[in-house]
């Protein structure tokens, strides 16, 4: 099975014309320091991060997106939990 919870959420916002870069999404869409993707590595998000994300979108309307970040959250690997 595909590990949903990878950099995906980036670069689905990436391609929708969203972000412009990690820097930006960090700090626009996760509320996080600009540093904050870069210094996760090759985990995602972490959950209280990508349930911040969530609510961010659901309250704009942005619904698929935020489904998309809803099953992110749910398929987490154990490792992507720290």
């Amino acid at each position: 099975m595909k590990n949903h919870a990878d950099l995906s959420i980036y670069h689905l916002f990436k391609r929708r014309g969203l972000t412009t870069s990690q820097r930006r999404f960090s700090v626009d869409w996760l509320g996080a320091a600009p540093n904050y993707i870069a210094l996760r590595g090759p985990r995602p998000p972490s959950p209280d991060v990508l349930i911040g994300l969530f609510q961010r979108l659901w309250a704009q309307g942005r619904l698929t997106l935020a489904i998309r970040v809803a099953w992110t959250v749910l398929w987490l690997p154990e490792e992507a939990r720290r």
